[in-house]
């Protein structure tokens, strides 16, 4: 699917259906996220970033929560053992790489909230990757179940410390590289799984997601060399 017609099939279905709710994240845990990738950029010592990402947050949030609005999030899924998503739809690593695109081309034309609300929609794709469903492009077996669940025990997992800096040469990168981690959870958290499953997942993959949001973060700003 090009641009434009993926441009006109989210017009088409960006009203939603009750089966979208469905297959969506939950907002409040990429919310989570982005409040603990603060904490931990400041933890780690990068202050001045935690100055400016904490100054614009509000606009992270607004992304963030955008990114799952009408139906993009058939976009959030990327299989790295396969290299698609769910088709036709574009996988992860466009959107993501869309998102990052625009963050950077706000920031050079000095809009810095437009900046930093593409900047949260992208930092959302690169979370969702860290749940096994969107590494496996299963968009239902126990999807909304587990999400759910992480949602309701997410002060469990906080991590405060230990970003997961890369110096990657794309922002596609970090959508592979978590991808490739969750995909290998994906037997514990399908379908009916037990809360000791639940609980052992969540314990690796939530503090990553955290953790590469913090990493996340600093590598747009040492793109922007902010």
């Amino acid at each position: 699917m090009g641009p434009l017609s993926w441009r006109a099939a989210k017009i088409f279905l960006a009203a939603g259906t009750p089966i979208q709710r469905l297959i969506s994240g939950r907002g409040d845990t990429h919310i989570f996220c982005v409040q603990q990738a603060l904490e931990i950029l400041k933890n780690d010592g990068f202050f001045n970033q935690h100055a400016l990402l904490t100054k614009h947050q509000e606009f992270l949030f607004r992304g963030v929560r955008w990114a799952d609005k009408g139906w993009k999030n058939f976009s959030h899924y990327y299989d790295p053992q396969t290299g698609t998503g769910i088709k036709p739809w574009p996988d992860a690593r466009l959107e993501c790489k869309a998102f990052f695109k625009m963050a950077l081309s706000n920031w050079q034309n000095s809009n810095r909230n437009k900046a930093f609300f593409f900047l949260g929609a992208s930092a959302h794709i690169m979370q969702d990757l860290c749940v096994p469903h969107h590494s496996t492009c299963a968009a239902f077996s126990g999807h909304q179940t587990y999400e759910n669940w992480v949602s309701a025990n997410l002060q469990d997992f906080s991590v405060f410390s230990e970003g997961i800096y890369k110096d990657f040469s794309d922002p596609d990168e970090w959508i592979n590289y978590n991808a490739k981690i969750s995909r290998d959870y994906f037997p514990y958290v399908a379908g009916f799984s037990s809360q000791s499953s639940y609980k052992m997942v969540t314990g690796k993959l939530l503090p990553l997601a955290q953790r590469t949001t913090a990493g996340f973060f600093s590598y747009f700003l040492n793109c922007v060399k902010a």
